[in-house]
């Protein structure tokens, strides 16, 4: 069943970000995982809270694939780095 995860961002160092994208990327792709969606929230629908600016879905064949990327080696370091270049919220979701 294919794992989904959504990403709520807003980019506080942009020459930082660009850095790590390609990197991200082909990470993420090696791990089995590819973006669905990676840009501006379009409009808020529901809840009292502001959400980031951005937002980015990601693609997992399994939830399996998308902890192991999300606690593996290859992504250790672009997470720490990702840390300093954006204020991010994330979760994942499995679909039945």
């Amino acid at each position: 069943m294919p794992a989904y995860v959504h990403i709520n961002l807003r980019i506080i160092d942009p020459a930082k970000q660009a850095a790590l994208a390609p990197r991200f990327q082909t990470a993420l792709q090696e791990a089995g995982g590819r973006i669905l969606y990676f840009g501006r929230v379009a409009q808020v629908l529901e809840g009292d809270d502001m959400p980031l600016p951005m937002a980015g879905v990601l693609e997992f064949p399994t939830l399996t694939q998308a902890l192991a990327f999300y606690d593996s080696e290859a992504y250790a370091p672009i997470k720490a780095e990702r840390r300093e270049a954006q204020q991010a919220t994330m979760f994942v979701v499995e679909t039945a």
